[in-house]
């Protein structure tokens, strides 16, 4: 390869690193019919683990590398790594094995102000991104325990890890024990595809419902419990709420044993028994709720308070699900995985959102169970009161921390909003925020608090505007074709603290408001960028219908996956 390449620039997205080249003779600078490469310097042999391909990025001379997964479901591994860049063949394959590639060059000076530190797990170790110019470009990629000043502290961390690893130990002891006593013994000897390739022959697998956040069903879990249970299916459930409440070793011999047992086990959150628990001979499905979020979480915000180690239970996800192949990339940067292991089915949830019969009677529920939701304005009995549904998300790093500022709200100019307007308005809080709406009592005619409603689709219904923040119930609600309001009023400070996945200002379908004076007057000017609405649902859904869990299903138990899906 006669062309020199030179790096001339580096930028940081969280857990991306972007290397921007540039080569003088090339016309307009196109690297097109080039692929660039991270090699591990002190592995003899190329192999899976210690060579990388980088993405191309948005701009031609752009290539990203993704730290938390570049490629292989796990950390990008420490070690020396160098840039090579290799011209592609005709197809867009690469033989690396050849000595047809060149090592990359950098022009950068004070290269070290692009290293990062990752902190993670209780702030005790730190994953480490460092570049270097000599004798070449190279990546330094390091994990190492972080120094303890506090002695006390340095004490009480190594009691707590002791206790919390002996414990784990005896329940993996437990579980191991139970896999040999339930498993189907001639299937446990697979492990990935020919796992998966056996599981499917089963008539009548064995299927696990399982949550580590709740001891009740997410709405994508019932839906789906529902359609196994019509199509003759018999799955168990394991519910907990491991985060907030204490379980004794019975409890835990009976769980363990259940995700034995199980050849399908299907996720709706994060798990925390995944984390220590390594699970054999099951499909793991997560079936996240978030149906196209913008709040990071997950491994899209490594090194950022709660987020997940190196090596947590995302890694064991066989499939996630998303609405869409558009925005799997989303999904599998959250988990950690690769982006065809997120499968495109639709929420299951949608399957009863869409259905029409279920609309009329939940409509007809709602408004014989709270009948502010549909009094007549004032003598005109022909007109309703608008609806306006404020839904936004808890501020706070986690469940037990939670809260919302109700000292963003005004209750009283609110109130005269609604009755300019001829509206009411719900509250439904995030469930995670226990402190109630402070609506006074004067003006209960026209303000409602249903944190305690089960299911907020049901409310989308009669609804006629969604004012809400970061929340992923815009997911649902931009399939009823009615305006939203974002009331951002604190986004550069989340944007620093908890972050976003996807560029919240460009992917929002309606207007951001930064004020609640700005909040107010987009009301009452009926200015909400309604013209983003079906922008957003050809975007982020790849079928609008009631057949989810159908594809769920077969795409997943019974392995009847089309083949552009595979």
């Amino acid at each position: 390869m006669s062309k020199t390449f030179t790096i001339n620039n580096i930028k940081w997205d969280r857990i991306w690193i972007s290397i921007y080249l540039e080569e003088k003779s090339l016309d307009n600078n196109s690297l097109n019919n080039y692929a660039v490469f991270i090699k591990n310097s002190s592995v003899q042999h190329n192999t899976e683990q210690h060579v990388f391909k980088l993405q191309p990025g948005e701009s031609k001379n752009e290539f990203k590398l993704n730290i938390t997964n570049p490629g292989n479901c796990k950390m990008l591994p420490t070690g020396i790594w160098e840039l090579i860049i290799s011209e592609t063949d005709a197809d867009g394959s690469v033989d690396l094995y050849s000595n047809n590639y060149s090592h990359l060059e950098s022009s950068l000076d004070n290269i070290k102000k692009f290293n990062r530190q990752f902190i993670y797990f209780h702030n005790e170790r730190s994953y480490r991104v460092q570049f270097s110019n000599r004798n070449g470009f190279k990546i330094k990629t390091s994990d190492i325990t972080l120094p303890e000043q506090d002695k006390k502290k340095k004490l009480l961390s190594i009691i707590r890890r002791t206790k919390n690893n002996t414990a784990k130990s005896i329940l993996r002891i437990i579980y191991n024990s139970e896999f040999l006593l339930f498993h189907r013994k001639p299937l446990k000897k697979y492990s990935g595809s020919l796992l998966e390739d056996n599981l499917h022959k089963i008539k009548k697998p064995h299927i696990l419902l399982m949550s580590d956040q709740s001891e009740e069903m997410g709405s994508n879990m019932v839906a789906l419990k529902n359609a196994l249970l019509r199509e003759g299916y018999q799955p168990e459930e394991a519910l907990r709420a491991v985060t907030t409440k204490h379980y004794n070793i019975l409890h835990w011999i009976k769980t363990l044993k259940k995700i034995a047992w199980a050849d399908f086990i299907f996720l709706d959150d994060h798990s925390q028994t995944t984390d220590w628990l390594t699970i054999k001979g099951a499909v793991i499905t997560q079936l996240w709720h978030a149906g196209a979020g913008f709040k990071s979480t997950g491994y899209s915000r490594f090194g950022m308070p709660a987020s997940p180690a190196p090596k947590s239970g995302h890694r064991q996800y066989s499939y996630g699900i998303a609405g869409s192949k558009k925005i799997r990339h989303f999904f599998s940067e959250v988990w950690g995985i690769n982006d065809e292991m997120v499968l495109p089915t639709g929420m299951p949830r949608l399957d009863e959102y869409l259905n029409e019969e279920y609309i009329r009677k939940t409509k007809d529920k709602l408004y014989k169970d709270y009948p502010i939701l549909c009094k007549p304005v004032d003598s005109d009995k022909e007109k309703q009161n608008n609806i306006i549904l404020f839904a936004p998300t808890y501020r706070g790093e986690n469940k037990r921390h939670a809260y919302y500022p109700y000292d963003k709200l005004n209750m009283d100019r609110l109130y005269k909003l609604c009755e300019e307007t001829n509206s009411i308005i719900i509250f439904k809080m995030h469930p995670f925020v226990e402190e109630p709406v402070p609506i006074p009592e004067k003006y209960k005619d026209r303000m409602i608090d249903l944190v305690k409603y089960p299911n907020i689709n049901d409310l989308f219904y009669i609804s006629d505007l969604l004012i809400t923040d970061y929340s992923s119930n815009i997911y649902e609600f931009s399939l009823m074709r009615k305006p939203m309001l974002f009331y951002a009023f604190d986004i550069d400070e989340y944007t620093k603290e908890r972050g976003f996945h996807r560029d919240y200002r460009t992917n929002v379908p309606g207007k951001i408001v930064e004020t609640f004076d700005d909040m107010i007057n987009a009301i009452n000017k009926e200015d909400f960028e309604y013209e983003k609405v079906e922008e957003y649902i050809e975007n982020n859904f790849e079928f609008t219908d009631t057949h989810a869990c159908e594809r769920i299903i077969n795409w997943i138990i019974r392995g009847n996956r089309p083949t552009n899906i595979n």
